[in-house]
């Protein structure tokens, strides 16, 4: 029986059945057409041959890996074109899997596994896209100019082993924007503690103990822990820990309260199996304030060892520094921390005065010279500073006083990568983002800084910007910063699309905007959007929203803003008008 090695290539027309059910006999003559005119030339010039067509596909052979793959991109290509004039419910998309592999001859025809495994990766292409195998990937090394995307091993039907498979990147050919739901067992929330003081001041306790228990769990790499702002988000409000459990995706709750009376304090916590209702343990801790930190690191080993099973014995040496000697600048950082989180520059000026009285009680707080250096880095990023080289001079010193004073400050390090992002020093920069990933993975502000520090780039990486961006949203889905995570999704969109706005890149700026507490600067991208498709109606509707934010906006501040981020020139080559558009719907010049 002979046998040989060549490069397979099998196509499917996505939507067959639908297609046919419609308009039968139109369908049938379009795709006769296609091959007629646009496959058959195709192949002459590769060199290439029609095995056979099955109904909706088609198996092509080709002399090697490169003239597939510049076919079939040629092909996808060229569909685009013929088929743009069609409403997209009738257009036809080709999906196409290519497989370099040895093949039984059987006439004109050809079988085995080399052939199963095209048909398997063609399965696996978007409508539009290819999709090719480690065989083929080999060969092409410098050889295309599409880049390739590793999308891993993947388990395909009757082949007995994954297939690694990597993604022919063609522009406009992207997957669907959406959050994946990705339960990553074993995860956990730590809900606000009660305050059941009298006294409403001790709110900050409470709330101070389960935020320090969240950050140190959330430094274990086998755990995914929610982070504090989400968790928040159901303080004060009766608590349904299965419904929590299932609107945050985690599988374990714990809940508390906090009682203090003079110098005396209670602590009760309770860890709670989500699916099932159960108390898995709870503990009660009676001592005076002197024990706070204590206390805390039993909580923070009792919910570990609690889920240990999952976790593994590793995990029970959780250990830390303690933060400060004085409970008072404790304190006043957590009120610091919250009153950040109200957004607004007068909020920032008011956290920041906090900061600085804790740091004249204890200087050698750690802690709070990264919260106060992220003060003024939030300042630099959102444009709400008439300094902003001063504003990265703070920032940056205090960054660095907080890993010269913890050098497991993975906040710190954090805050030091995004100053060093924005002086253009990328490789320090992304010396220091690595340094605060081994040290905390589950890290909210490191998220949002790698998203930052992808639009300080020229060449924006679309697929490290959203998948920092959905990493975010699953760490803190309810978080007061989930519209900028979103707006990350449809930025890394724009990216892919080389800086142009399309259907998808609007929506996903447009699902941004529904958030109550949208900044400006994301309504803006919504009026780039909309300007550019031709709805102008909403662009003059998010413009109007932009400006009741910000009512001293105007051209003149915006291209002061811009100048820190090198892909807005080539954004404003592509989208050339989008300003005079927001101009001419009310937009001052100054």
């Amino acid at each position: 029986m002979e046998r040989r090695l060549t490069t397979i290539v099998a196509t499917d027309l996505v939507g067959y059945s639908r297609l046919m059910a419609e308009d039968e006999e139109g369908t049938v003559s379009r795709f006769n057409q296609v091959q007629y005119d646009l496959v058959q030339p195709v192949l002459r010039s590769a060199k290439a041959r029609l095995i056979k067509t099955m109904g909706d596909g088609l198996l092509l052979e080709f002399p090697s890996p490169v003239a597939a793959v510049r076919a079939s991109l040629a092909i996808q290509k060229s569909m685009v074109e013929r088929e743009r004039d069609q409403p997209q419910a009738r257009q036809l998309q080709f999906r196409i899997g290519i497989n370099l592999g040895d093949v039984i001859i059987d006439g004109d025809d050809i079988l085995g596994d080399g052939v199963n495994v095209a048909a398997r990766l063609e399965s696996l292409a978007l409508p539009g896209g290819i999709c090719i195998s480690r065989a083929v990937h080999e060969q092409l090394r410098g050889k295309i100019e599409a880049p390739l995307t590793a999308l891993g091993p993947q388990d395909v039907k009757n082949i007995p082993e994954p297939i690694e498979v990597w993604r022919v990147e063609i522009d406009g050919v992207l997957a669907p924007i959406q959050v994946q739901k990705t339960a990553i067992p074993p995860s956990i929330v730590i809900l606000p503690f009660d305050n059941m003081s009298s006294d409403p001041e001790q709110e900050f306790l409470a709330d101070g103990i389960a935020e320090d228990v969240t950050t140190e769990l959330s430094r274990s790499r086998t755990l995914t822990v929610i982070a504090r702002n989400s968790a928040f988000t159901y303080k004060g409000t009766p608590k349904d820990v299965r419904q929590i459990a299932q609107e945050l995706d985690v599988k374990y709750v714990v809940e508390g309260s906090v009682r203090r009376a003079g110098e005396r304090l209670r602590a009760t916590a309770q860890l709670i199996e989500a699916e099932t209702g159960g108390h898995l343990w709870a503990e009660r801790w009676d001592r005076t304030m002197a024990d706070l930190f204590d206390v805390q690191d039993e909580l923070t080993s009792a919910i570990v060892t609690g889920v240990e099973p999952e976790l593994g014995a590793h995990e029970r040496n959780l250990t830390r520094k303690k933060p400060t000697e004085s409970l008072t600048a404790w304190e006043l950082a957590q009120k610091g921390y919250s009153q950040f989180f109200k957004y607004s520059p007068e909020d920032f000026d008011a956290a920041l005065d906090l900061y600085n009285t804790a740091l004249r009680i204890d200087p050698q707080f750690a802690f709070v010279h990264a919260l106060a250096a992220r003060v003024h880095y939030a300042r630099v990023v959102l444009g709400w500073t008439t300094d902003a080289r001063q504003e990265i001079r703070d920032g940056l010193r205090l960054a660095n006083l907080a890993v010269e004073l913890d050098p497991k400050s993975d906040y710190g390090h954090v805050m030091h990568a995004g100053f060093l992002k924005i002086m253009g020093r990328d490789r320090d920069a992304e010396d220091a983002f690595a340094v605060a990933e081994r040290l905390n993975p589950n890290s909210i502000v490191l998220c949002l800084a790698r998203c930052v520090a992808e639009y300080s780039d020229a060449e924006p990486d679309a697929d490290v910007l959203e998948a920092q961006a959905r990493k975010a949203l699953r760490l803190s889905p309810n978080d007061p910063q989930a519209y900028a995570f979103q707006s990350h999704i449809g930025g890394a969109q724009l990216f892919r699309n080389s800086f142009r706005f399309d259907e998808v890149s609007a929506d996903a700026f447009e699902l941004a905007c529904r958030y109550p507490n949208v900044s400006e600067a994301i309504l803006l991208n919504a009026v780039y959007a909309c300007a550019q498709l031709g709805r102008l109606d909403d662009a003059a509707h998010y413009l109007e929203m932009a400006m009741h934010k910000e009512p001293e906006l105007t051209v003149e501040r915006l291209r002061k803003r811009w100048k820190m981020y090198p892909w807005i020139e080539k954004f404003n080559e592509v989208n050339d008008g989008a300003l005079e558009t927001i101009v001419k719907l009310g937009l001052p010049e100054r």
